[in-house]
């Protein structure tokens, strides 16, 4: 408690730029949009495969919204399905993938609900249970499947068909610790998939962030991810909750930051045959997101995650 109550009597700013051997100024600012791969492909599934992908992604949605129910987890749709499910009703037409979100505490009973109900031939991935994943959400794969992402080429991991499960976070109010938060997460994260891959690297604009993101690649597994976890441990602690994030979300900041209010209640949404919970600010959530949400992109701006898929393999 001691070291708690000396925390709380300096900034967190401080106590960041104390701990860390980079200050939180050092980390440059780089692109995120790119977090998860896939945009701008120059290869695109057939109109079958990625019609197959989307049976099979809302059949994983259908299970896992099932299990949510019987063991009493929230959850919500977000970013391009629940963009989706306001604007086409459903996916939309040239989207390959599935978003969900989860309050923290409703995220971290997942894993434990998962080895219990989770149904047979899905698989949670997360940080314990795929020593290759390298990310800070969790999937929900399925079994005897693959999708194959360019991004995540040479990662050593289970690459079933699958949607993404993000961990909702509190988020700083002062927008350099937030953006700090963001960019700590994502450096970390690419750490670990260029340890895989020795080919993968980002072009980052300060000698001081390319000396971080070379120092995570050459520590052990276990160090990246317990700094990854330590830091957003520390925002959760000590944030009001009042503005929260999905610091893994591929828009960056400030695009997945939210406020409380747009998730204190749920409304049901229209996806395809079925209705799932949304965040009642889903408008003001989408306009953060995407500003005029309702007006389609330009063609050169519709693009997927992947290039095949292969299923019974």
């Amino acid at each position: 408690m001691s070291l708690l109550y000396a925390l709380n009597k300096i900034s967190l700013q401080k106590f960041l730029s104390l701990f860390f051997l980079y200050p939180i100024q050092c980390v440059s600012v780089f692109t995120a949009n790119n977090y998860h791969g896939g945009e701008n492909l120059e290869e695109q599934l057939s109109e079958k495969e990625l019609a197959d992908l989307k049976a099979k992604e809302l059949d994983i949605l259908v299970k896992f919204d099932r299990m949510c129910k019987e063991n009493n987890l929230r959850y919500f749709i977000t970013a391009g399905t629940l963009l989706g499910a306001v604007r086409h009703k459903g996916f939309i037409p040239w989207d390959d993938d599935i978003d969900v979100v989860m309050l923290r505490k409703d995220f971290k009973k997942l894993n434990g609900v998962c080895k219990k109900a989770l149904p047979e031939g899905l698989f949670l991935q997360d940080k314990k249970n795929d020593k290759g994943y390298p990310f800070h959400f969790d999937k929900i794969r399925l079994d005897n499947t693959e999708v194959i992402d360019p991004f995540l080429e040479g990662v050593n991991m289970h690459k079933g068909i699958y949607i993404d499960v993000f961990p909702v976070d509190k988020c700083p109010k002062n927008n350099k610790l937030a953006q700090f938060m963001f960019k700590w997460v994502s450096t970390t994260s690419y750490a670990l998939i260029a340890k895989q891959n020795k080919d993968f690297d980002f072009d980052y604009t300060k000698k001081s962030a390319r000396m971080l993101y070379h120092f995570m690649i050459k520590m052990p597994r276990g160090f990246v991810i317990a700094m990854r976890d330590f830091v957003v441990g520390i925002f959760n602690v000590f944030c009001s909750g009042k503005k929260l994030c999905t610091v893994s979300g591929a828009h960056g900041f400030p695009r997945e930051t939210y406020k409380s209010e747009w998730f204190e209640e749920k409304i049901m949404l229209p996806f395809e045959s079925g209705e799932y919970p949304a965040p009642k600010g889903y408008d003001d959530l989408l306009t953060n997101m995407y500003g005029d949400y309702m007006k389609p992109p330009e063609d050169d701006e519709k693009s997927g995650h992947f290039t095949s898929v292969e299923s019974d393999k």
